[in-house]
């Protein structure tokens, strides 16, 4: 009896509260699934279900995010998501503060100038947000705020340049190692715009194999590996009930390679989306852009950026592997999915080329 410390009542009280209360905390939410009729491994207090985690197919897809979460907020971050502000006050957060200060101040300052100038008639992104605030016919509650503003203008800015360059580079690897679809792309090329014509938009929306190579590099490397939506009332799929509010992750990395929905997914067929093909698709297993009203605002031009780089680029370049070429490529997928080496291949300047539409 030594041996236990002799506190009083009340402290013996408190501990046992404070014990129940953090076994509460670590597990009050582990019947999810359970009560949800979703099968999956029985979790262990406070760490879940990460060790059978670890073991599923899916891990390498859903690895990435942890990874980084873990390395932007820390462990404690993770478990005590009441500790994310004092990380933000530390500058530990996914994005450095100075680089969010620097765009804070930068789109305020554009707002205040456009304020100020009433002359001034812009027309992009911005000033359209700018107007949604000062609008009369929407309710206030339904604005952007100043600090949705600078995450909207942020993300565009990021999501518009890295999205098309990386695509860029998983077109050209695959046309490196695939020189028959290379050949075939540029023998369209020249027949569309004869002589290293300028391409044109009429002409570019014509072209079936350009888009049938797109396609299928977005299937293979989707750049968003997953895609997020919150469920907006009460529904039940294949005898699984999710709940309104619940936020549903669709991992499209595993979706566009799922042997299942593609035959073989790791070999590059532009054939896939040819016309005859295309339509057999179903609309929900293929979502490079995601889907439905929230699905990508900038597809369209992100698509247009794309195949008027990749038309430029094969009017004066072919393109052939070397000995740094990295075969099979590697993926990197902390965030965006990129090569995890710089694809280095060699570039060889086309002839003069002739050809008629």
């Amino acid at each position: 009896m030594e041996l236990i410390p002799s506190f009083s009542m009340e402290i013996w009280v408190l501990l046992a509260t404070s014990l129940v209360l953090l076994y509460i905390y670590g597990t009050y939410s582990y019947g999810l699934f359970k009560k949800l009729g979703i099968p999956g491994p029985r979790p262990v207090p406070y760490f879940g279900s990460i060790m059978a985690y670890h073991k599923t197919s899916l891990n390498k897809v859903f690895q990435s995010l942890t990874i980084s979460v873990l390395k932007s907020m820390g462990k404690c971050g993770v478990l005590f998501p009441f500790l994310n502000p004092v990380f933000e006050i530390l500058n530990i957060t996914l994005f450095p503060k100075s680089t969010v200060d620097f765009f804070t101040k930068s789109v305020k300052k554009i707002k205040e100038s456009r304020l100020t100038d009433k002359q001034m008639n812009r027309v992009d992104l911005l000033q359209l947000m700018i107007n949604s605030q000062n609008s009369k016919e929407i309710d206030n509650h339904k604005a952007l705020s100043d600090i949705e503003l600078v995450a909207q203008s942020t993300i565009f800015i990021f999501g518009g340049y890295e999205t098309t360059s990386s695509t860029l580079s998983f077109i050209i690897y695959e046309l490196t190692t695939h020189p028959d679809v290379q050949q075939k792309l540029q023998e369209e090329i020249d027949a569309t715009f004869p002589n290293k014509a300028p391409p044109t938009y009429d002409a570019l929306v014509q072209m079936e194999y350009l888009d049938m190579v797109v396609n299928e590099t977005l299937r293979m490397f989707p750049i968003a590996g997953r895609l997020e939506r919150v469920c907006k009332k009460d529904v039940e799929i294949h005898g699984v009930t999710i709940p309104k509010g619940t936020t549903v992750l669709v991992p499209l990395f595993v979706l566009h390679n799922n042997p299942e929905l593609w035959p073989e997914p790791e070999e590059f067929r532009p054939e896939r989306f040819s016309k005859k093909n295309k339509d057999s698709i179903n609309p929900y297993v293929y979502l490079p852009f995601g889907t439905g009203p929230r699905n990508c605002l900038g597809m369209r031009f992100a698509i247009m950026n794309i195949k008027l780089a990749l038309i430029r680029i094969l009017q004066n370049f072919s393109f052939k592997p070397c000995k740094e070429t990295q075969i099979p490529l590697k993926l990197y997928t902390q965030g965006l999915t990129q090569p995890e080496q710089p694809v280095i291949l060699k570039v060889c300047p086309r002839p003069g080329t002739t050809g008629g539409a």
